[in-house]
């Protein structure tokens, strides 16, 4: 199943269009989407991509995510359904909220780009052609329950750059990232 979002512009507004329906309602911004979590991880990749999803090492583990060119997949907190907000903005900043923050650089080549988790919807937003330092924040949304399952939000920040860098903004207990970050992961195929 895909779902197909695009900012088309509207006067000064945007509006939100699925081919299949229509334009559904006006945003100036892209809107929290749902999406379950399923093998840890949530791929952001350019959607023509062919194996988007990567074989995980130990050391993609420890730094929370595995970097392939036109795609990188992001170690969630929790498999379970999520919400998911994509967004752009100027530069890049610290959400207090989050208890993980990962920027990874990130070209968009084909203005669309897809959010998905195995086995999962696919996501897909129209993103302007650029290079970009892309900013993932984790943000629990509630307690962990007694599965071990809980609601997290993960922002996606597309934020122009002529020289994105990876980094890890904030570490949680679950990240032993190496030093100097693996920028560099084989598809799982």
């Amino acid at each position: 199943m895909t779902l197909w979002f695009r900012l088309a512009t509207m006067g000064s507004k945007r509006a939100k269009i699925r081919p299949d329906k229509g334009v559904d309602a006006v945003y100036r911004d892209w809107s929290i989407q749902e999406i379950t979590i399923s093998y840890s991880q949530l791929a952001v990749f350019n959607t023509k991509v062919k194996h988007p999803f990567p074989d995980w090492k130990r050391d993609h583990v420890g730094q929370g995510f595995a970097w392939m060119d036109g795609s990188v997949s992001f170690g969630t907190l929790s498999d379970s359904t999520c919400e998911v907000l994509v967004r752009t903005a100027d530069e890049v900043e610290e959400n207090t909220d989050a208890i993980r923050s990962i920027v990874v650089p990130f070209s968009v080549r084909d203005e669309t780009v897809s959010v998905a988790s195995v086995m999962s919807v696919e996501l897909r937003y129209e993103v302007p052609r650029d290079r970009y330092e892309l900013v993932f924040h984790a943000i629990p949304l509630e307690g962990v329950s007694d599965s071990g399952l809980y609601r997290v939000r993960y922002e996606l920040v597309f934020v122009r750059s002529d020289s994105p860098q990876a980094r890890i903004l904030k570490q949680d207990t679950e990240l032993f990232p190496p030093d100097p970050l693996v920028m560099e992961a084989e598809p799982a195929v």
